[in-house]
């Protein structure tokens, strides 16, 4: 009766059934040692896994392949057969195939096509024995076939040929080796089909790389050149959000930000990323975030921790933009060494960023490195244009002269008078004069919640607008691993000195039963080191304990949550001892708030004269300015409100400069908006100035400043 055996699934070890017959009757590769041929066929099998993880053509592939797995098992001969497009299978690689007479056989080829077939069709590896009845075998060999599977489909097939003297105990060890090596063929196969698609991405991405350099470069405004980066190269680098920054001077400004048409340069976000990205520009180096802040500078450390806190980031790279090197002239350069060469002057840079996942996408810092230099090219050509002398002024005054000739004469008379007239109206109509401040809605009575030890944050018990009551409400959980292990140790301890004291104790009353007073007066010593032991361990144990059970960290006030986000800002973050986790403002009716407004210092002086000539005309409480704002969220309706308080010194501008702080206390109507850092826009009143300064105040003081006039 004919026997075939075929084998499902692949087992966790094939080589225990494997080394015995290499050890005993059957032994072509080894002297009988059962662990030498372990670590020899252990040695091939990763020899075949390395090389599935290389770059090799398939032909030179499977050709090692077979060498290795046919040594392994000490086999005659070997063969790959794959199908190829028209489902026809073919001769991939062999190896000593000639050895067996396959090719002597004119029925060989047919024969070995119906085996092949089976394993095709089931995917399922087997042996076939040359003493079979029923199946007639193209060799008088041992065949061991197994399945090569691509994307889950059976697509070729491994053949070796074995003696047909194996031993029958050996052949499932042959077959679950052959079929276990045929997986790491199978990684092979699904990198070459994984390089394949590769391919057809990179031919779609060259092409959209072509377009996004022609927009590039197509304009030299500096802000369509710096949409045209965040928006098309977002797309080509892979980020979730893009943003452009520009270099002008000392100060730094966000140009454009990938989604949006138009920069709130007021925005808290546009405000954090401006003063991180001015920091990093500084240093002329590329910061890349991947959610650790260790090893930074301490200038780029906390704006950077405040930007993360603020855009939700988990990733974050800022990539300086150099301006291009210059072009020379041979001819000029051939007539002696030029001057030693400048460092590079930067331009700008590129805010790259994602919100998902802090590990960085795989080819991103290669399509990000392909992309700014063409970048840095367009800026710096477009703001180069932008700066030459005049630009606007003559481009203006062109246009305005071609419309003084001929015909328009009389109507440029018209003109010239009606300007006479609008700057009389000017100079002679008085008309309020107010200051503009921006500033945020804070309460009077806040609280900031800090971490009382390091730790990482393991789960966040509340969220934005949730109520808590002081000393009752869990905030925050963390965990401190060294904390923990301290704990355990000390309760070890405890534990060896309970079982010493019990143990000197009984000594102890042997000791007096049996009247051997000296061993008892120094087991009474002992005892008492243990005792004092004892006390030192429990207050030690009760320390750690308090410092465990501070990881739970409370509210240390009624009020409410008024941390955005509070979850995604803090869950599995590590944070130090003192860092602030969250805020809690007070509620109620009982609850106060004020206007925290930056106003620039140059502008203070208009406040100050206001209430001089307040005091001059007796106005009650002459300190009082009235001052009107609206909320961001709600700029249709106007409040107001009354200076309180003006600060005594200036503090430096994230934008450059210096600003000073005001307080306002808001009056009348009662505003909706109660929540922490709510951003609004006031104006306060200065009296009234003449229209012309009302208009341009600012070129006043400027020439004023400038000439001291």
């Amino acid at each position: 009766m004919a026997v075939s055996s075929c084998h499902r699934g692949t087992l966790r070890s094939p080589f225990h059934t494997l080394f015995a017959p290499f050890c005993s009757d059957f032994d072509p590769m080894s002297t009988g040692n059962v662990d030498e041929v372990r670590q020899r066929i252990i040695q091939l099998a990763r020899e075949i896994e390395q090389m599935s993880q290389k770059k090799m053509s398939s032909e030179d592939y499977f050709r090692q392949f077979l060498q290795r797995v046919v040594g392994a098992i000490g086999g005659r001969a070997g063969a790959v057969w794959l199908q190829n497009g028209a489902n026809q299978i073919q001769l991939l690689a062999d190896f000593q195939l000639e050895s067996t007479g396959f090719h002597d056989n004119p029925n060989a080829l047919r024969l070995n096509q119906r085996l092949l077939q089976d394993v095709l069709q089931n995917g399922q590896a087997c042996t076939h024995s040359p003493d079979d009845g029923e199946i007639e075998l193209p060799t008088d060999d041992l065949v061991i076939l197994g399945a090569l599977q691509r994307q889950q489909e059976c697509v070729g097939v491994v053949e070796i040929f074995q003696r047909k003297d194996t031993p029958a105990q050996a052949r499932p060890g042959f077959l679950q080796f052959v079929e276990q090596m045929c997986g790491h063929a199978c990684r092979h196969l699904d990198r070459q089909t994984e390089a394949e698609e590769d391919g057809v991405e990179r031919s779609k991405f060259s092409e959209t790389f072509e377009h996004f350099v022609l927009a590039l470069h197509r304009s030299l405004n500096p802000t369509e050149v710096a949409s045209t980066c965040a928006n098309d190269a977002r797309l080509l680098v892979g980020c979730d959000r893009l943003s452009v920054a520009v270099q002008v001077g000392p100060r730094t400004d966000i140009m454009a930000i990938s989604g949006q048409t138009a920069v709130n340069q007021k925005a808290n976000l546009v405000r954090s990323m401006r003063k991180l990205a001015g920091q990093v520009l500084a240093t002329r180096e590329p910061l890349a975030y991947t959610g650790k802040l260790d090893e930074l500078p301490p200038q780029i450390e906390q704006p950077l921790a405040e930007y993360i806190q603020e855009s939700g980031s988990r990733m974050v790279q800022i990539v300086p933009l150099f301006e291009p090197d210059p072009l020379f002239d041979l001819a000029e350069d051939a007539r002696g060494p030029r001057e030693v060469e400048r460092p590079r002057r930067v331009v700008g840079g590129l805010v790259v960023e994602q919100v998902a996942e802090s590990r960085v996408k795989e080819g991103l810092p290669e399509r990000l490195e392909l992309v700014k230099d063409h970048v840095a090219t367009a800026l710096s050509n477009s703001m180069r244009h932008e700066r030459f002398f005049g630009m606007k002024l003559w481009r203006f005054l062109g246009h305005s002269l071609s419309w003084l000739e001929g015909r328009n004469r009389v109507k440029a008379g018209l003109v010239v008078v009606a300007l006479v007239i609008a700057g009389l109206v000017l100079a002679l109509v008085p008309w309020d004069y107010r200051v503009e401040a921006n500033g945020q809605l804070m309460p009077v009575a806040q609280l900031d919640v800090f971490a009382p030890n390091d730790g990482n944050v393991i789960s966040v018990l509340v969220k934005e607008g949730d109520r808590v009551q002081k000393g009752v409400t869990p905030l925050v959980v963390l965990e401190n691993l060294e904390l923990n292990a301290q704990i355990e140790t000390a309760i070890s301890e405890q534990e060896n000195n309970r079982e010493l004291l019990s143990t000197l104790r009984a000594q102890n009353d042997r000791a007096v039963e049996s009247g051997n007073d000296q061993d008892a007066i120094e087991l009474t010593g002992r005892i008492r080191e243990a005792e004092i032991q004892k006390k030192g361990l429990t207050k030690r144990l009760e320390i750690l304990q308090k410092q465990k059970d501070e990881l739970t960290v409370t509210a240390t006030k009624d009020g409410v949550v008024a941390t955005f986000q509070v979850e995604q800002k803090l869950i599995n973050r590590p944070v130090n001892r003192g860092e602030k986790l969250l805020e809690v403002m007070e509620v109620g009716g009982e609850s106060k708030w004020r206007l925290e407004l930056k106003v620039e210092e140059h502008r203070v002086g208009h406040i100050l004269r206001h209430q001089e000539e307040r005091s001059r005309l007796n106005v009650a409480n002459p300190s009082a300015v009235p001052v009107e704002f609206v909320l961001a969220t709600a700029s249709e309706k106007t409040y107001t409100g009354q200076l309180s308080r003006i600060s005594t010194r200036a503090d430096a501008s994230d934008a450059g400069g210096s600003v000073v702080e005001l307080h306002v206390e808001p009056t009348g109507e009662v505003f909706p908006e109660h929540r922490i850092g709510a951003q609004v826009n006031a104006r306060v009143h200065c009296g009234q100035r003449s229209l012309f300064y009302v208009l341009f105040g600012d070129v006043v003081e400027f020439v004023r400043k400038r000439f001291w006039l």
